[in-house]
């Protein structure tokens, strides 16, 4: 995949229902490779591969836009890839 983007997104509600909703909806997107809920000023941390940029367009006007309940997100664009283990610190 050639761009890479950490899309951080914000949930107009919190009910447990609609949270539920949400990861179920996520999880059938193939572009989203990762999906962390998280704590501070987003709700979810997805990370998104994608060929290039009018894909990511395509994935955030017409995949994630059509999922409910989404207040608003924020997209960070991978320059560069510094480091990238799956080892565990034993």
């Amino acid at each position: 995949m050639g761009l890479v983007v950490f899309c951080n997104v914000t949930l107009k509600q919190h009910e447990k229902g609609i949270g539920k909703k949400f990861v179920n909806d996520i999880v059938s997107l193939k572009e989203v490779t990762e999906c962390y809920n998280v704590s501070g000023q987003y709700d979810f941390m997805l990370k998104v591969m994608v060929k290039d940029m009018p894909e990511y367009q395509n994935f955030i006007m017409n995949k994630l836009a059509s999922i409910e309940n989404i207040g608003s997100t924020h997209s960070v664009f991978v320059m560069g890839e510094i480091k990238n283990s799956t080892e565990l610190p034993i």
